[in-house]
């Protein structure tokens, strides 16, 4: 039951963060923080299906830095 509820608490998170509702503004935004979030929406259908093998991510990015932009859109 912890494992579900911290599950459910970070899908909770990335949402938040994804969506990014309340952030009309241009602002210093961390392109690593947009991508897990994304990933983190998608876990699940990444997963292996009947009818597919699972969808392995390999994450290899280096130091970005942070991107003026308007949070949503990029998103």
């Amino acid at each position: 039951m912890k494992v579900g509820a911290t599950r459910i608490l970070e899908i909770i998170k990335s949402m938040d963060n994804f969506s990014r509702l309340d952030e009309s503004e241009i602002k210093q935004v961390d392109i690593h923080e947009g991508i897990h979030s994304t990933l983190m929406i998608w876990q699940n259908r990444l997963k292996a299906k009947p009818e597919r093998p699972a969808i392995e991510v390999i994450k290899e990015s280096g130091n970005f830095p942070d991107v003026e932009c308007y949070p949503g859109q990029l998103n």
